[in-house]
């Protein structure tokens, strides 16, 4: 009988099922109910299981434990002797020695054993003193919050306070790594923007940028004969002085002819700037004509200063076409594109990352995140003129025949 016992309790805590087989827990409790030698053998049996390195082992042999427990007077006894070490093994309470995986099994577990011993105290705590103080130990010493669905100890929260401090310091010293990588790396990344956009500046010399209407009227009254104010780049406002193509004004920028026919397609200016160049090159208009900025609305046909003009620009009007005169400049802004492309951005993005998660340093947060965009901008301009990073040259293998 005492083999058939054991084969009993083996089958039914090694089966990975989530309830137990009725017919083998029948079987087993007739076993038990035959001695009380047998039913001490049951118990310590189930107890070498509870202390198996497997939740699911654990959580089915605590299940038996719950069905005999609540029919057997001796069973509880020799429980409650033990309750300490039950607790342990079923309710995580010895910070040391945590349950065992699977994760899953052993949150089952904890709640089972919590709500199993409250009922426990609630029904036979007060014929069982140990079992009494049992509970109080989990409740008021452990801090076991019972009505807690997740079933978390003293020993679970304090390991996850703990875990939690972890990541928090391993946050903070890698923030501290970028701040310090920020201040030293600063002043290369501003080097490479102005480079970069330096280089805009030569190979599109024509100023697309917003105009103040307050500063455009200001200015209008004041136009004059062959002064064309925030309309061109100093170089092509003086081939407009002249009279002369643009393509044979030797003072020209080398690198803006590809972009004359392009920027003569579009207007060559942008918005209410086309006004100004349109009234330099009527010499026969007094300089008076427009000192008054509602007469110089009105003498345009706009009517209103209350509204903008916007003007679409063709996608592929300000692409740079490579040549001798501007190679150059190109080859210096892909120098900068490729650094911002594969150092300076990808760093930048790790930043403010690492910053976000520290939780601090909100000011560096900040600085971070306007550099992000300040080189997202770079990359974009440098895709709108179609001006590509410089590929690794292919090293060339000789062959001998």
């Amino acid at each position: 009988m005492d083999h058939k016992l054991s084969q009993l309790i083996e089958e039914l805590t090694t089966s990975g099922e989530s309830q137990l087989n009725a017919q083998k827990m029948k079987e087993l409790k007739k076993i038990c109910k035959s001695s009380e030698e047998q039913l001490s053998h049951a118990y310590h049996l189930l107890k070498t299981q509870l202390t198996q390195d497997h939740a699911e082992i654990r959580l089915s042999a605590f299940q038996i434990v719950d069905e005999l427990f609540t029919r057997s007077h001796q069973f509880r006894v020799l429980l409650v002797s033990d309750f300490q070490e039950f607790l342990e093994l079923t309710l995580d309470t010895d910070n040391e020695h945590p349950l065992p995986p699977p994760r899953e099994a052993a949150q089952r577990l904890k709640q089972a054993a919590m709500q199993a011993v409250e009922g426990w105290n609630e029904k036979f705590g007060e014929a069982y003193k140990k079992l009494a103080l049992g509970y109080h130990f989990l409740k008021h010493i452990k801090k076991v919050d019972f009505r807690d669905v997740n079933v978390r100890s003293l020993a679970e929260r304090k390991r996850e306070e703990e875990k939690q401090k972890h990541l928090d310091k391993i946050h903070r010293e890698s923030a501290e790594r970028a701040k310090r990588e920020m201040e030293e790396m600063s002043d290369e990344i501003g080097y490479s923007l102005t480079e970069v956009e330096n280089c805009f500046k030569l190979l599109v010399p024509l100023d697309f940028g917003p105009y103040p209407e307050d500063k455009f009227f200001g200015e209008a009254s004041g136009i004059t004969e062959g002064h064309v104010p925030y309309v061109l780049s100093p170089d092509l406002a003086t081939s407009r002085e002249s009279g002369l193509p643009l393509s044979q004004n030797e003072e020209q920028p080398c690198c803006s002819k590809d972009l004359v026919d392009s920027a003569d397609h579009v207007g060559s200016v942008v918005g209410l700037k086309a006004l100004a160049l349109t009234a330099t090159q009527d010499p026969s208009r007094d300089e008076d004509e427009h000192s008054d900025p509602e007469e110089f609305l009105r003498s345009h046909g706009l009517g209103s200063h209350k509204y903008t003009l916007d003007v679409e620009l063709p996608s592929d009007g300000l692409k740079v076409q490579e040549n001798e005169d501007n190679l150059a400049v190109l080859h210096a802004a892909r120098d900068s594109l490729k650094l911002i492309q594969n150092k300076f951005l990808p760093t930048v993005c790790s930043w403010v990352q690492r910053f976000t998660r520290a939780g601090i340093y909100s000011e560096h947060l900040k600085q971070a995140i306007d550099l992000k965009m300040k080189l997202e901008l770079a990359l974009k301009k440098c895709e709108e003129l179609n001006i590509k990073p410089e590929r690794e040259p292919r090293s060339r293998v000789s062959s001998w025949s």
